[in-house]
């Protein structure tokens, strides 16, 4: 472990090193190369964030695997077993990983048999390149949107192969405390056109049903052999190879052998589609028509590049504009757009994917979109009434196109479409997004259910006010409370009265959970689970039991006791006033009580604006990113983006109340920055910022006197400057 531990840092250094240097001496740098995909990846403190490229919302994302590699498939101190084709970021637990390609001299079929030391690694936004030095083999890979290209340097052998690998997969083959099973399998080898097309039906990961996944890709030169392998089995010659369903670690695959001289480069391109093969190569065509994989890298950096840079943070400090840009390229991976790769229905609108789920990202994730890429956000609620036309419901997640049942909360697709709603996100017939929250008001709302197993608190929220204690019950009845919230704010836009006011009422039964009495180091009064019956269960209120546990999800009751995002008014007046508030509160950070860097506590340090005290707001959102970011990752899972959004927000100095349309002002991490707004305004923020000022003192938005420390989103967008005078002392300033 000290090794590894020794290692990392190393691999830090060195990549720290490499973008000092890469950085230094250049007249006018780019957002983009600031971008370092290594964070996130190689800290393995839980991040779990893919270090392979990624164009923006792209579909594929071809990333090194390794052995140890967990729920991104990558881990820095052991050696690369191959480079798989698509992967989902940030994740606590995994989907994908599939079709293996394993450059190689020396044919070796076994798993661990591909295993190669790395170095000289280059790990940007829309770039990857590493040596492998079992074979010294130099591979490098450019993504397009559904298409990758890859170019391998060869040494001088004869014996140079390429091994692609059918059956292989994150789940159970890397990340083994997970099971999958390969239902289906074929690969099949056109050694006249170079091309090969490979096709996996698997069960597993994440998605709560199988699906098919299909490659087509096509080398640039001759093989002097080709064939088939299964198991330990090679098949020389052969040229397809089809099976059902699989045992673990049976795996199929393919190779292609060449005759290389030094420094002979193979160019492989793919694509993939859970349409078909066929799809897959009509991608690949309009995407790489040809073999210049400059053009496909130059076309990457340039895609980064337009979606980065409206954002311009101005600080002396190249660490703090690594950690903000490497979290800005995060926010702009997930969910996908594939809106050219249905393979559920037919439409002409359109279509995106692997959302890694709601609860994770209405907080963050889909905010910042609609500040700064509204195209986007319009896509995925139109993308949202599609899916709900065609399936009737909209789950908390769905991946590789197939829906998983199993909400983590409530039913939280509400917050991001109610949210881009109150923020005017345009293009979008707003009755028909109604429809999907209304219809998770009035016929959802259900409880706990996962995997098909319904327990017999199930449709209880209503009828009581509360879900009766079991499985995740409490925090569900408190998520509810707020999604009930969300759509009385949008009926009433609408002009939907009754529902506004049924809406809202029972958007307050979450008080219902309140046990006046339940103590908890020293501190009377504490959300609390509660029997059918009418009884509290009198729970220990610091327990953390992790997910799908009873009666949280993720967090304890000292932090979804602070868990209402829509009454803290009324909080405050149950825990005895602003003082006691405060009091209690400061006591739950400093004592570490508060689950803070997990979605239910993302709005916890924003809880001390409510009392009239937005200076402790900004001091703990100061400590926060001080200490749980840096060139390593991110405090906890980066949940799709959903971390790293969070990290852009509170740096630039506000943060978002999802579901609503107000902003919290905080004390900005860098001297200036200048944000285009999907308004197609530029904002620009000033802060004299030093270490330790991280009070807000004064503050103007347009140069007008701002004494409030909420900003009403309208009001941001129509902002041309915010200019705060910051103090290293707390002040009294927006109590």
């Amino acid at each position: 472990m000290i090794d590894i531990k020794i290692n990392i840092m190393k691999n830090l250094l060195l990549c720290f090193l490499f973008f000092l240097f890469s950085l230094f001496g250049r007249a006018e740098e780019k957002s983009v190369d600031y971008v370092n995909t290594s964070i996130g990846a190689i800290d393995k403190r839980g991040s779990n964030c893919v270090i392979g490229p990624q164009l923006p919302y792209g579909s594929i994302n071809p990333s090194p695997q390794t052995e140890k590699g967990g729920m991104d498939g990558y881990h820095p101190n052991y050696p690369i077993r191959g480079f798989g084709q698509l992967h989902v970021s940030g994740t606590g637990w995994s989907s994908y990983g599939h079709f293996l390609v394993s450059p190689q001299v020396g044919l070796d079929i076994d798993l661990k048999g591909h295993d190669s030391p790395h170095s000289n690694d280059v790990t940007k936004a829309y770039y990857y390149k590493t040596n492998l030095d079992r074979y010294n083999i130099v591979t490098e890979i450019a993504p397009a949107h559904y298409s990758a290209i890859y170019r391998f340097t060869y040494p001088a052998s004869d014996e140079s192969y390429l091994v692609f690998d059918a059956s292989q997969s994150i789940i159970g083959d890397i990340a083994t405390e997970m099971k999958g099973t390969v239902l289906e399998n074929s690969v099949k080898l056109d050694s006249v056109a170079n091309k090969i097309r490979m096709t996996i039906k698997f069960n597993g990961g994440w998605p709560g049903a199988p699906y098919y996944l299909h490659l087509a890709g096509q080398y640039n030169r001759p093989a002097e052999e080709v064939g088939m392998w299964e198991g330990d089995k090679i098949l020389r010659g052969e040229h397809v190879l089809e099976r059902g369903k699989q045992k673990p670690g049976q795996h199929i695959g393919a190779f292609c052998k060449f005759d290389t001289k030094e420094k002979t480069e193979i160019l492989l391109k793919l694509a993939i589609s859970f349409t078909s093969c066929d799809k897959a190569e009509e991608l690949l065509l309009k995407e790489i028509p040809d073999w210049d994989f400059e053009r496909v890298k130059e076309s990457g950096k340039n895609s980064w590049e337009s979606k980065l840079n409206s954002i311009d943070v101005e600080t002396s400090s190249e660490e703090q504009k690594i950690i903000f840009y490497s979290a800005l390229y995060r926010s702009f991976t997930l969910a996908r757009d594939r809106s050219l790769d249905n393979s559920k229905w037919d439409s002409k609108e359109p279509f995106w994917d692997d959302n890694y789920a709601f609860w994770d990202t209405f907080r963050t994730a889909y905010p910042l979109l609609t500040l700064m890429d509204e195209p986007a956000m319009r896509d995925n609620i139109l993308a949202l009434i599609d899916r709900f036309k065609h399936n009737g419901c909209i789950y908390d997640g769905f991946t590789a196109s197939v829906d998983r049942t199993g909400e983590q909360g409530g039913n939280d697709v509400d917050h991001v479409i109610v949210d881009a709603y109150l923020k005017g996100v345009k293009g979008i017939d707003w009755n028909e997004a109604y429809k999907i929250v209304k219809y998770n008001a009035d016929h959802r709302r259900l409880g706990y259910f996962k995997s098909g197993v319904k327990t017999d608190t199930y449709k209880k929220y209503k009828e009581l006010g509360w879900i009766p204690t079991g499985i995740m019950s409490t925090s569900q009845t408190l998520e509810f409370a707020y999604n009930d919230y969300s759509v009385a704010l949008m009926a009433r836009g609408l002009g939907y009265e009754a529902d506004y006011k049924k809406y809202l009422k029972r958007s307050h039964k979450w008080i219902n959970l309140w046990n006046p009495h339940l103590e908890s180091h020293g501190y009377t009064g504490f959300i609390d689970a509660k029997t059918e019956d009418g009884v509290f269960a009198n729970i220990d209120a610091v327990r953390y039991g992790g997910s799908w546990t009873s009666p949280f999800y993720e967090a304890s009751s000292w932090t979804y006791s602070y868990y209402v995002p829509h009454d803290f008014d009324v909080l405050i007046k149950l825990m005895g006033g602003k003082d006691k508030f405060v009091e209690r509160l400061v006591y739950g950070f400093e004592h570490r009580l508060i689950r803070y860097t997990n979605e239910p506590g993302f709005l916890a340090t924003r809880a001390f604006t409510h009392a009239g005290r937005p200076d402790l707001s900004s001091y703990w959102v100061h400590d926060i990113m001080a200490r749980g970011y840096d060139l390593l990752g991110y405090p906890e899972n980066d949940d799709t983006g959903s971390m790293a959004s969070w990290y852009v927000f509170c740096s630039l100095g506000f943060f978002p109340n999802a579901g609503q349309d107000y902003y919290y002002l905080n004390a900005p991490l860098y001297p200036k920055s200048v944000i285009k707004l999907s308004s197609g305004k530029t904002l620009t923020i000033t802060a004299n910022v030093s270490k330790g000022n991280v009070y807000i003192k004064s503050c103007k938005v347009n140069g007008k006197v701002w004494n409030s420390p909420f900003i009403k989103h309208d009001e941001l967008m129509n902002a041309k400057s915010i200019e705060m005078i910051l103090s290293e002392t707390p002040t009294g300033w927006g109590k």
